[in-house]
C-alpha cells in the first residue's frame, strides 16, 4: 500500500490550465496570458453555478433553522435578510428570570455561544426577542440591548453565529419544539396552493405546511398556518449554492472525484471562444458527457424507504396511489392539491365501503339504559337519552343515602368529572345527570336528586354518548340482578312494517322485541312492549362509522391488513379524475388492470375478514343473530 496522502485537490490554476491544453490553447508548462486567465475563470465560476441546477451535488445538500415569531408566516432566507435563520445553532434555557430592560440573561449551559453570536430568548409574552452576544462570564450572557419583556426561568435561548445562505431548494422541512426538540414533518405545497389559502397571517399553532420561493438575493420561506409562539422553529434540508472560485490557489466547491468532469466541462465552454477544430470538440463533449453522467450516477444517496419526507401511513397510502393511478412520477412528491383531492376521495371511499358491513372490528358491544313506559330511544350526538359503549360503562352503587348534588358510591372507579350518570331512585325510574367533580368516593351532580335515594341504589356512569349507528344485527334484554349475574335474554329483530303493524306499542311488559331506524343525524331503537319498569336495559350489538381520516398523521380505522386493499381501490377511485395523466395516458388496459388488481385486494381482505358463522338459530333470525 502506497504511503501517499488522499487529499489531493489542485487549486483553480490547474484547473484552469487543464481546460486550456485539452483545447490547444497552451501547451504543457504553459501559463495563460493574465486576460485569458480571467476570461476563463469566470467561465468556469458560470459552469458551476449552471451545474447547481443537476440536483445531484449532495455534498452541497446542508441543514438550516428558521427562527419562528407568533403571527409571522414568510421569512426572508440569505441576503440582507432581518429574520434569523441559521446553519447551526446552540439551545440551552435561562436559569433564572430576567425582568423587562435587562440587558444580561443567566443560562443553563453557555456552550456554543460567544462574543458576536445572535441570540434569541423567548419572553413570557411568546414571542422571542433576538439581540448579540457582548460577552459570556461563565453562564452569564451580556447582550448588547436590554430584553423586551419578561423571562421566566427554564425558557428556551437559542444562539447562533453564521446566518445561512439562499438556498437553491428547499427538500424537506420539519416543524421543530426548542423546548423538546420533537420534530414533525411538514408538507410542501406549490405556489399556487400557498397562493390559494386564505388567512395566511392569523396565528394557528404550530405549522403544517410550507413552500419555499427561491427569489434573486434573498429567498422567501412560507409557512401554514402561522406560528403561535415563538417556542417553534422549521429545520430544512436544503440544496446550498456553491461557493464561488477566485484565487489561482483556490479550491473548486467540488470533491476531489468531480475534478477531471470539472475540467473536461470548462475546455468544452471555453472551446467555441478558441476555434477548436471540430473533431477535437466533438471528442470532449463526449468525454465530458461521459464523466459528467458516471460522477453524477455515483453521487446520489439510496433512496429512502419512502418516496416522500413524511411516515405517515396515510400520506404514504395516498402517494401510492397517486402514483398507481398515473397522476404522479415514480420520484415526485405530489403537490398538495392532488393530495387534498386524494384525501376526500378517500374518505369517500371509506363511508361507501361501510355498505358491506364487514367490518368486524367496527362492531362493538352497546348498552341502552331503559325508563319505564319509554319505547323510542335516540342513539347518536345530542341525544339526551342513555346510550353507551358497554366497555366504557362504570357500575357501582351508593355507599351511603344521597340527596341534594352530593352523592358517596361504593367504588369511584374511572369515574371522572365531564361523565354521565345515572342513579336509579327510589321510585323506580333513573335520575341522569353530569358528573362536576370528583373527590373521594364522593360525586358532586351537575343537578340535585329530585328526591332521597337509598344506600344500595344502583349507579352507572360513563364518559361520552354513542355515535349513531349504522346498524344493529342483535340485541338482549339485559335484566339487572340485585347483587348477582345480570340476566341476558336475546330479542327477536322486527323490520319496519313488522313494528308499524304493532297495534298497541306502549302496552307495558317485559321487552322482547326490537326495531332499529337508522335516521341520519340520530338512529332510533324502538323496543316492544314497552318496559314496565327501569330495571333493565338493551344490550346491542352495533356496527359503527368508520371514523374518516381527519388529516394526513390520522391512525387509520382500518387494520394494517387493510392497507394494500385501500392503496389500490383509492388508485382506481383516482384514475378516471386524471385520466392516468402520467404513464397510463390514454390506456384503457392499464386501467383494467388496476381495477382488477384493487379488487382482489379487496376480496383477499374481505375474505378475511369475516368471522364464523353461528350455528344458533332463533325465531325470525338468521346467522349470527342476523334477520334473515
Amino acid at each position: 500500500m502506497s504511503g501517499g496522502g488522499a487529499g489531493w485537490n489542485p487549486g483553480t490554476a490547474d484547473i484552469i490550465n487543464g481546460a486550456l491544453r485539452l483545447i490547444g490553447a497552451i501547451a504543457s508548462g504553459e501559463v495563460p496570458p493574465a486576460n485569458e486567465y480571467q476570461d476563463a475563470l469566470s467561465a468556469l465560476n458560470g459552469l458551476i453555478k449552471a451545474w447547481q441546477v443537476s440536483g445531484v451535488h449532495v455534498w452541497a445538500q446542508g441543514e438550516g433553522t428558521v427562527f419562528l415569531q407568533p403571527g409571522q408566516a414568510r421569512y426572508g432566507i440569505g441576503g440582507d435578510s432581518a429574520d434569523h435563520v441559521a446553519q447551526g445553532y446552540a439551545a440551552t434555557v435561562a436559569g433564572a428570570p430576567v425582568v423587562a430592560g435587562a440587558a444580561q440573561v443567566t443560562v443553563a449551559s453557555a456552550g456554543g455561544i460567544a462574543v458576536g453570536s445572535r441570540i434569541g430568548i423567548v419572553l413570557d409574552a411568546g414571542g422571542i426577542f433576538w439581540s448579540s452576544v457582548l460577552s459570556v462570564v461563565g453562564g452569564t450572557v451580556y447582550l448588547a440591548s436590554g430584553v423586551a419583556g419578561t423571562v421566566s426561568a427554564g425558557a428556551v435561548v437559542v444562539a447562533y453565529g453564521a446566518p445561512s445562505v439562499r438556498p437553491l431548494t428547499v427538500i424537506g422541512a420539519r416543524a421543530v419544539d426548542l423546548a423538546t426538540g420533537v420534530e414533525t414533518p411538514l408538507i410542501p405545497m406549490s405556489r399556487l396552493d400557498y397562493a390559494n389559502l386564505s388567512g395566511k397571517g392569523a396565528p394557528g399553532g404550530a405549522p403544517a405546511q410550507y413552500f419555499y420561493d427561491p427569489q434573486v438575493g434573498t429567498g422567501v420561506f412560507s409557512v401554514y398556518p402561522a406560528p403561535a409562539s415563538g417556542q417553534m422553529a422549521v429545520t430544512l434540508t436544503c440544496q446550498l449554492p456553491l461557493q464561488d472560485v477566485g484565487g489561482a490557489a483556490d479550491s473548486a466547491d467540488v470533491p476531489q472525484e468531480w475534478i477531471s468532469a470539472l475540467r473536461f466541462a470548462l475546455a468544452v465552454e471555453l472551446a467555441p471562444e478558441y476555434d477548436c477544430p471540430a473533431q477535437r470538440f466533438e471528442m470532449l463533449k463526449a468525454m465530458a458527457a461521459e464523466k459528467f453522467a458516471v460522477v453524477a450516477q455515483w453521487d446520489r444517496e439510496p433512496e429512502g424507504t419512502t418516496t416522500c419526507p413524511f411516515s405517515q401511513p396515510v400520506y404514504q397510502m395516498i402517494a401510492g396511489a397517486l402514483r398507481l393511478c398515473g397522476a404522479v412520477g415514480p420520484q415526485e412528491v405530489p403537490r398538495l392539491g392532488l393530495v387534498e383531492n386524494a384525501f376526500a376521495s378517500l374518505n369517500a371511499m371509506v363511508r361507501a365501503w361501510q355498505a358491506s358491513g364487514i367490518h368486524v372490528w367496527a362492531e362493538e358491544d352497546c348498552t341502552l339504559f331503559l325508563q319505564s313506559g319509554q319505547v323510542r330511544y335516540l342513539i347518536g350526538a345530542g341525544s339526551a337519552d342513555a346510550v353507551a359503549v358497554s366497555s366504557q360503562c362504570v357500575e357501582t352503587v351508593l355507599a351511603a343515602a344521597g340527596s341534594g348534588a352530593q352523592v358517596s358510591v361504593a367504588a369511584v372507579g374511572e369515574i371522572a368529572a365531564g361523565w354521565r350518570v345515572g342513579i336509579w331512585l327510589d321510585g323506580g325510574s333513573v335520575f341522569w345527570t353530569g358528573v362536576v367533580a370528583v373527590a373521594g368516593a364522593g360525586l358532586t351532580l351537575a343537578v340535585a336528586l329530585p328526591s332521597v335515594v337509598s344506600v344500595g341504589a344502583r349507579v352507572v356512569a360513563y364518559p361520552c354518548p354513542m355515535g349513531r349507528p349504522l346498524r344493529v344485527p342483535a340485541a338482549r334484554r339485559r335484566q339487572f340482578a340485585g347483587g348477582g349475574q345480570a340476566i341476558e335474554i336475546p330479542l327477536v329483530p322486527m323490520s319496519r312494517l313488522d313494528y308499524a303493524n304493532v297495534p298497541n306499542k306502549t302496552v307495558p311488559g317485559v321487552v322482547t322485541q326490537f326495531f332499529y331506524d337508522p335516521q341520519l343525524g340520530a338512529g332510533v331503537l324502538h323496543v316492544w312492549p314497552a318496559p314496565a319498569d327501569s330495571g333493565s336495559a338493551v344490550a346491542f350489538t352495533a356496527q359503527r362509522p368508520l371514523v374518516p381520516f381527519a388529516d394526513l398523521s390520522a391512525v387509520p380505522d382500518f387494520p394494517d391488513e387493510w392497507l394494500a386493499a385501500m392503496r389500490w381501490n383509492l388508485a382506481a377511485e383516482l384514475w378516471p379524475e386524471y385520466n392516468g395523466s402520467g404513464k397510463a395516458a390514454g390506456n384503457p388496459a392499464q386501467y383494467v388492470l388496476l381495477k382488477q388488481e384493487a379488487a382482489g385486494k379487496l376480496v383477499v381482505a374481505q375474505a378475511w375478514d369475516r368471522e364464523p358463522q353461528s350455528v344458533l338459530f332463533g325465531a325470525g333470525c338468521g346467522p349470527a343473530g342476523r334477520a334473515g
